[in-house]
């Protein structure tokens, strides 16, 4: 779907999108990719939030093969963990975790679907959530190079902690890089 809010409504008649991808980006591509989620829909709690993660701006150009192998293995892995160390201090019948996704802009030009949409050099997943059984706050990142897979090979996705991330993300981008209010405490959940 496309964000129509994003886009000047003055010239109605106007077929290509300036402000967002559009489908057409990732048609006839010679780089193997697809429109890969940001939040994935896997993580939604219901029909109607899993029907609106398919928005063109949620989402990035990912290598095919690591879009449907290693990364996404990763986020139904991440579900698991969620669902065994991250209950509301409410309701422990209920998952609580704060999921943040992102992709590191290919610095190469050439990286670009239609010269306008860059393909993404890396990709990063963070949480933080209440753990229930140490009754604390707790945080995990991971990091992972967006590039292909070959049949039964894995990308390798790196396990780091949410302040790895953050000095990776600060050393890179934007300097003080916080993700999470009081970095979530900095303490890490039992790995994948």
């Amino acid at each position: 779907m496309n964000e129509p809010q994003l886009e000047l409504t003055s010239d109605e008649m106007r077929v290509s999108y300036e402000n967002q991808a559009t489908d057409e980006d990732y048609i006839d591509n010679n780089y193997n990719v697809n429109r890969g989620h940001l939040f994935p829909s896997c993580h939604s709690g219901d029909e109607v939030t899993a029907r609106s993660t398919f928005t063109l701006t949620n989402a990035v150009p990912q290598k095919i093969s690591f879009n449907s192998g290693s990364w996404n293995r990763l986020e139904i892995k991440a579900i698991e963990v969620m669902d065994n160390y991250c209950r509301d201090k409410k309701d422990q019948n209920k998952v609580l975790a704060h999921v943040l996704t992102g992709a590191v802009p290919n610095k190469d030009k050439k990286q670009q679907l239609k010269d306008r949409v860059n393909i993404p050099s890396s990709m990063w997943m963070t949480f933080c959530c209440y753990n229930s059984t140490s009754s604390s706050w707790a945080s995990q990142a991971y990091w992972a190079l967006n590039k292909d897979e070959k049949l039964n090979d894995n990308v390798m996705i790196s396990e780091i902690s949410l302040k790895k991330l953050q000095e990776i993300l600060s050393k890179n981008f934007e300097k003080n890089t916080q993700l999470f209010k009081n970095d979530c405490e900095n303490k890490i959940v039992k790995s994948l």
